[in-house]
């Protein structure tokens, strides 16, 4: 009965409270924030393009309403939302993304667009931040020179992880009511899929800012390229369960991925699971040059797996491929490893602790060792 009355709810809610707006020239919105105040839960927002492709100019999108759609007109053909001349502080009613999804917001997709120039004083100002939202989809997004490409926050707020709602709840109230359908705890379900996130990071907090700086409990990331982040790691995770598959993630400034601990979110078991991916070092790296790690930059536990299968991982140097400092230890089934041909000795798994290494069907250049004693 419980389920039953779920689905009346979200079926009530998307048909009878959808609707479609237009942004653009010679629309009833000139400007898509405007949309986001006037859209009811579930509706779709169309935004069209500018003359001579101009972008839309110091963007500043709340999402606060679930299950909204945002959506490019042609979604191959991404419009550009340009952050340029806004310091995205998160003061007042400014976010610290050029589109920012709030907990109200869960459930929405952003869909075929350019998001570039975020920036503030801080230094980690985002082309999108998922802030306690879950099922949150970017799709078929260029992200670019930002401080940070895709930020969510892993803040642990086990009140929200199951919402309830109160005895004396307005049921005629619309939102309300959709609120208490919302799947999943803090930043649960998050899906980048067919991105381009590349060339994001700041110069002057070198290391501290990178393409992906996800928390919370679960993301999915497939059929995207992450490269060239300006200073930190393609990917940095602070996530109970990770999914990357089918991926191009390549010529980090510091590692290609990153999976460490918070509060809450990793103490519990966890995983990373990488599968089908390219992985490349740029061979002028200068700054960390281990590919993959897994573990704790922090205080907090972090058990759980790293697993790899059927990747392409390439790199130069003699550091080591993956390194463990936490974990339960990690499984790697039918990858190719390669050294670019530089001839270079290297240890495929650095462990820190006993660390458990199973591996099946790899391709390991000569020089190399499985794992250190």
């Amino acid at each position: 009965m419980k389920y039953l009355h779920f689905l009346l709810i979200v079926l009530f809610a998307t048909t009878a409270y959808g609707e479609t707006l237009h942004v653009g020239p010679d629309q009833a919105f000139s400007r898509i924030e405007d949309a986001v105040e006037a859209a009811t839960p579930g509706s779709k927002i169309i935004v069209m393009p500018h003359p001579n492709g101009e972008p839309y100019k110091e963007v500043k999108l709340v999402i606060d309403k679930p299950y909204l759609i945002i959506q490019a007109a042609n979604p191959n053909q991404p419009i550009v939302l340009d952050g340029a001349g806004v310091n995205y502080s998160g003061a007042g009613s400014t976010p610290r993304a050029i589109v920012q999804f709030n907990y109200e917001g869960s459930g929405s997709t952003l869909d075929g667009f350019v998001l570039r120039n975020a920036h503030n004083d801080t230094h980690n100002a985002a082309g999108v931040r998922i802030s306690q939202a879950c099922s949150v989809t970017i799709t078929r997004c260029v992200i670019h020179d930002n401080d940070m490409g895709i930020m969510s926050d892993g803040v642990f707020v086990p009140q929200r992880a199951n919402p309830t709602p109160p005895p004396d709840i307005n049921t005629s109230d619309k939102k309300t009511q959709i609120l208490y359908t919302l799947p999943g705890p803090i930043c649960s379900k998050q899906l980048i899929t067919y991105c381009r996130i590349t060339d994001n990071g700041a110069e002057e907090e070198p290391g501290y800012n990178h393409n992906l700086y996800l928390g919370g409990d679960s993301v999915k990331i497939q059929y995207s390229e992450i490269a060239r982040a300006k200073t930190g790691h393609n990917i940095k995770c602070r996530v109970r369960r990770v999914t990357i598959s089918n991926c191009s993630i390549h010529d980090a400034a510091n590692r290609e991925m990153d999976f460490v601990d918070s509060k809450g979110f990793t103490e519990g078991p966890g995983i990373a699971e990488i599968v089908n991916c390219s992985i490349k070092k740029d061979p002028l790296c200068k700054g960390n040059r281990s590919c993959i790690h897994f573990g704790k930059d922090g205080d907090y536990p972090h058990p759980g797996l790293l697993i790899l299968k059927n990747n392409f991982i390439e790199t130069p140097f003699s550091s080591s491929v993956i390194e463990m400092t936490d974990g339960n230890g990690v499984i790697l089934n039918d990858n190719v490893f390669s050294d670019a041909g530089s001839g270079a000795p290297a240890t495929l798994v650095k462990k820190h602790g006993k660390r458990n290494v199973q591996q099946s069907g790899n391709k390991i250049p000569e020089k190399w060792k499985i794992e250190n004693e």
